[in-house]
């Protein structure tokens, strides 16, 4: 049985404290170090979880029993940490959004692949049941040629922003686009393929920030002719709001969550479908026993142990950091869109 990876974990926020959990529960892996510039912070997770705690990130990285690191920290802070990981030769999975900025996202590629390490990024909405059934359908057969893809993530703003920098468009380089709806951008990629074009609009309706739109409204269209349509919103009164339906050629399903659902149906083309329902039954016992906070920490526990298997085997696995620049790059198009009047852009 190979080592267990050792593990430096830099951020110890919300998120940062979801991620040590899940570490602790991901064969192959050991947290050595948890890091972050707050000790108020650093020190109960590290007592908590039996590790070395640090203020200083670049010591808690270079330690030479850390052969992974993650980066939990605001993204204006990602590329610095990720590269300083990726030199000393430590695999990297960072979370979303890759980067605050384009520019930065293809440097922490870059690097990556010249130092022969694997950078991934945090994309654990892959792993909810839900989207996971979705894509199994679309690699079985059973849709399809996907031509379609509507997405939608919403919150009501409010309590649901958490930390202030996430409407401070300097630290994450957008708005609604890159923080929720960067999940439902990979997404549409991981169902429908690679985009070719996209237009669309984003505006602050409700929140005046100054560089965080607080709603989107993209189109995306593929160089086959399938066509995608993404809206993000910080303005959803109902609630937390977040689901992905695929159309293909034979058939089509509906993921979403909250609850854990998938609606689906095959049939051919001018027929309607019998609808059937996967309700992930045993999902919803474990979430009405745990809370949200539950699933959120075994998305983590999937992600990274698809992670410490590919690093083990020496074989990349996704989402990868060029799935991240890939998502980046779409809600980049739609700023230079919405610039530009809503015309089409080339993604990329």
């Amino acid at each position: 049985m190979a080592a267990a990876l050792g593990v430096a974990h830099i951020g110890c926020g919300a998120i940062g404290i979801f991620r040590a959990e899940a570490v602790a529960q991901t064969p192959g892996l050991k947290l050595v170090v948890v890091a972050d510039v707050r000790q108020e912070a650093a020190e109960p997770l590290a007592r908590r979880f039996g590790c070395a705690w640090a203020t200083d990130w670049e010591k808690a990285v270079s330690r030479p029993d850390v052969d992974m690191v993650i980066v939990s920290t605001p993204p204006h802070l990602h590329a610095t940490m990720t590269l300083t990981a990726i030199a000393q030769g430590k695999h990297v999975l960072c979370e979303k959004p890759l980067a605050h900025t384009l520019e930065d996202a293809h440097r922490m590629c870059d690097a990556a692949q010249a130092r022969g390490v694997f950078l991934k990024t945090g994309f654990n909405h892959r792993y909810f049941p839900s989207m996971a059934f979705a894509r199994s359908l679309i690699d079985q057969g059973r849709l399809g040629d996907v031509i379609s893809v509507r997405a939608y993530a919403g919150h009501p703003g409010g309590k649901e922003f958490g930390p202030a920098w996430v409407t401070d468009g300097r630290v994450t380089g957008g708005g609604s686009l890159v923080d929720n709806g960067i999940h439902i951008l990979d997404l549409t990629r991981f169902f429908l393929g690679e985009v070719a074009t996209g237009k669309g609009y984003v505006a602050n309706l409700i929140w005046p920030f100054p560089a965080a739109e607080d709603n989107s409204f993209a189109l995306f269209r593929s160089a086959q002719g399938a066509i995608a349509q993404v809206q993000a919103s910080w303005t959803e009164w109902r609630g937390y709001v977040f689901w992905v339906e695929t159309v293909g050629t034979k058939g089509y399903v509906r993921a979403s969550y909250p609850p854990m659902f998938a609606e689906w149906g095959e049939t051919t083309p001018g027929n309607r479908a019998k609808r059937r329902y996967n309700l992930f039954p045993a999902f919803q016992v474990q979430e009405r026993l745990f809370s949200w906070r539950w699933t959120i920490v075994q998305s983590f526990v999937q992600e990274m142990t698809d992670f410490a298997r590919g690093i083990q085997r020496g074989n990349e696995v996704p989402a990868t950091g060029q799935d991240g620049l890939k998502a980046m790059a779409m809600a980049h198009a739609i700023y230079r869109s919405s610039q530009q009047g809503g015309d089409e852009v080339s993604v990329g």
